[in-house]
């Protein structure tokens, strides 16, 4: 595949794979187009679950340029992609790509639910499927209810428990006033009550 020049008036340069090339359609049987849902599910895992932590300590943070003199340990190809990573960084004209920061990743910054040209999500959206999606395999064949044995998606899963109004202020009738001021004197005198009865307590103990 051919790349653009990265200097003006530079060479060329071309994009080849490796000899361990092993290309299969993902079909469901041999005619073209059927795909599996199975299969693309399968072959997309195969690249979500792929970190370059594992491939040692070496990968689990970000670089500096002392790192890349300890780089020995690594798989020779993901070193020199490292290094690729931090030369390549290190031109003006890629600076926008931040190839520096994410050399740990091999120049990959993000996450590939996010950062898909032709497929975006976010990790919400990817919690409430998987909720939704145990919550129906717990059902089995049947539609998952809520706790008043209602289907989840029904318009009238809503539970009205109450419902507020500003009715006013102050005291209805005069009886009501009477009753509060009445129930404020007898809380007043218990409370002086119970102050009398622990002072005199206290003095003959």
């Amino acid at each position: 595949m051919p790349c653009p020049p990265l200097d003006d008036g530079g060479p060329g340069r071309y994009a080849r794979w490796g000899e361990q090339l092993d290309v299969r359609n993902i079909t469901r049987d041999e005619q073209a187009g059927e795909l599996s849902a199975e299969q693309v599910a399968g072959y997309i895992a195969k690249y979500a679950t792929k970190a370059t932590e594992s491939f040692g300590s070496g990968l689990d943070r970000r670089l500096t340029a002392d790192d890349l003199d300890h780089l020995d340990k690594l798989p020779a190809h993901i070193g020199e992609l490292v290094r690729a990573c931090w030369e390549l960084g290190g031109r003006p004209e890629l600076e926008g790509l931040r190839l520096r920061a994410w050399a740990h990743m091999l120049g990959f910054g993000g996450h590939w639910p996010t950062k898909s040209r032709r497929y975006s999500t976010t990790f919400g959206v990817l919690r409430r499927a998987r909720v939704a999606f145990a919550k129906r395999r717990r059902a089995g064949d049947g539609v998952p209810l809520d706790a008043w044995e209602r289907a989840e998606d029904d318009d009238q899963a809503v539970v009205v428990v109450a419902s507020w109004v500003y009715v006013g202020s102050g005291y209805a009738t005069e009886g009501e006033r009477w009753l509060a001021l009445s129930a404020a004197v007898r809380a007043r005198e218990e409370r002086r009550i119970a102050r009398d009865e622990l002072r005199t307590r206290t003095i003959v103990a």
